[in-house]
């Protein structure tokens, strides 16, 4: 009778949320794009590009909340650079555009309950312009007027909690798309459509 009482104790002791805030800072690195393949200006075949991916890099922090041992929400604010690199079709100069966003993030995590967590997240986005810079040849200029000022889209991806002493690190494996389309109105056919998407690769100190 008394081991029932203890196991069952320590059912419900496992049951119950850890209710504490968490806090992180975070860095990030990978790859990002704003179209696939071949985008066309309005003014035709001319204008028309080979776009590719390019570095994109970017830093934040996170506050979390435990809901339930195994899910937790967070709010999460950071720089991120995301861009494109690409090619006009009928020259071989490579040209870059590199978008400076603040990102905020809201988004619930699942963990495991082992001591090396594994982790699967997903939330939305929202991102704020702050800068647009057009890299070429000839230097770089500002094009801000190419681009709206906000994008709202999702993040999700895989992770794994390591403990170290009486923190965490974090390490994750994300993909973010955004739903606006980035270009400012008339910058592309209408059946030409650019999104930001990345493929992140995020480390995280957790306290």
């Amino acid at each position: 009778m008394l081991t029932v009482q203890l196991l069952y104790a320590q059912e419900n002791l496992e049951e119950k949320p850890e209710k504490r805030l968490e806090m992180s800072v975070d860095v990030f690195s990978g790859a990002s794009s704003i179209v696939t393949g071949v985008g066309f200006k309005k003014n035709g075949a001319i204008g028309s590009s080979q776009y590719h991916y390019t570095p994109t890099f970017g830093f934040g922090g996170d506050l979390g909340y435990s809901l339930l041992p195994r899910l937790s929400v967070h709010a999460s604010v950071g720089y991120l650079q995301r861009g494109a690199e690409f090619t006009m079709l009928n020259t071989t100069e490579k040209r870059t555009f590199q978008l400076y966003y603040v990102d905020a993030w809201g988004y619930f995590e699942y963990a495991t309950l082992d001591k090396v967590k594994f982790t699967f997240l997903s939330g939305l986005t929202q991102s704020t312009l702050i800068a647009a810079r057009l890299t070429a040849l000839g230097g770089n200029s500002s094009v801000m007027g190419d681009f709206k000022r906000m994008d709202f889209g999702f993040i999700a991806g895989p992770g794994v909690f390591l403990p170290v002493h009486k923190h965490k690190i974090r390490i994750r494996a994300l993909f973010s798309y955004g739903f606006r389309d980035v270009f400012a109105e008339n910058h592309f056919n209408d059946n030409i459509k650019a999104h930001n998407h990345a493929y992140l690769f995020q480390v995280g100190y957790i306290w």
